[in-house]
């Protein structure tokens, strides 16, 4: 738990940067909200098909709508998908600015800084992601593939609730194989920052041995910011119930909710980065260079003085003590 508790401290003290990446995630929804609003109050009129959608989900009311509706709907849903792949690229591009927040915890971190070890390591954890990805659709594949034919080999002795547990237990050996694979990544995004290792499939089998031998400390704890992260999305859903969707009044204090979610939810992908740093830089010892080119020179070599407590702040050693010509 030593683990959990400094990297909450260490993003509880990087506000502005959990603001920023809160603000871009902001503009991004309002992007596909605001068209999505105007769209539906010009077409609807005065009709009361979209207030009835606001005192819940209803299935009906929903198709009729899409029915007569549909064409002028169906674009800002596309639209609202390539702004998910535009939030997921954006993602991974601040991943290396949150790491570089704990790979230099002690020390005042410029967003100048900031957004040059964003850049910098976005490629890499690009072709990192590839690799995951991939790894995730062939386990997908694999297990789809193993459940079918178990299904088929036995549906003939045994019953429809035997043969739906055979499906099931599949799938639940593939939810726990992906996030075996989605933690052996965060890993090894903490590996090429650590190492300055350029290579996505080198990372990639070194944090795999890491997490399998200490699975307790790695698998476990991702396990546990999920259910943390799990529990967060039931409380917020538990208060959007209770509100309900009455009336503007109900539906800005929804909307204030929801954001209360997001930022939550930015902090606890903070926070899981920032354990896999701290349980990372206890299970490996330093390597023998530690990369500390123009991303970090910056931050590590700036004194100033914290911007949450006003003090000033020490230099200590780190990652920015010595130094490894870039790629």
């Amino acid at each position: 738990m030593s683990f959990l508790m400094q990297s909450f401290l260490i993003t509880r003290r990087s506000g502005r940067m959990l603001l920023v990446i809160y603000l871009v995630s902001l503009v991004l929804g309002l992007l596909v909200a605001l068209p999505f609003y105007n769209t539906l109050r010009a077409e609807t009129g005065r009709s009361l098909a979209f207030d009835a959608l606001l005192d819940g989900f209803d299935y009906t009311v929903f198709t009729d709508f899409m029915h007569v509706h549909g064409k002028a709907i169906s674009p800002l849903l596309s639209v609202g998908r390539w702004v998910s792949v535009v939030y997921l690229f954006l993602s991974l591009f601040f991943t290396g600015g949150i790491l570089m927040r704990f790979a230099e915890p002690n020390r005042y971190v410029s967003m100048g800084a900031f957004w040059q070890a964003c850049s910098h390591y976005f490629r890499r954890y690009l072709a990192l992601f590839a690799l995951v990805a991939l790894t995730v659709a062939l386990l997908a594949f694999i297990w789809l593939l193993t459940g079918t034919l178990l299904v088929m080999a036995f549906s003939d002795t045994l019953s429809e609730r035997e043969l739906f547990w055979i499906g099931f237990s599949c799938f639940l050996a593939f939810v726990l194989m992906a996030t075996l694979v989605l933690c052996i990544g965060d890993y090894a995004k903490v590996d090429m920052m650590r190492r300055d290792e350029p290579n996505a499939l080198r990372a990639f089998a070194r944090a795999s041995l890491l997490v399998i031998r200490h699975g307790r400390r790695t698998w476990g704890l991702y396990w546990l910011l999920l259910l943390i992260s799990t529990g967060w999305f039931a409380v917020y859903l538990a208060f959007e119930g209770a509100i309900g969707m009455s009336s503007w009044t109900a539906i800005v204090l929804v909307f204030l909710i929801q954001q209360l979610f997001i930022f939550g939810r930015i902090g606890l992908k903070v926070v899981t980065l920032g354990v896999a740093w701290q349980v990372f830089d206890r299970l490996v010892p330093p390597p023998p260079v530690v990369y500390a080119g123009p991303v970090l020179t910056e931050a590590t070599t700036t004194t100033a003085n914290d911007p949450i407590n006003g003090e000033p702040v020490e230099p200590t050693s780190g990652t920015g003590d010595t130094e490894k010509t870039a790629d």
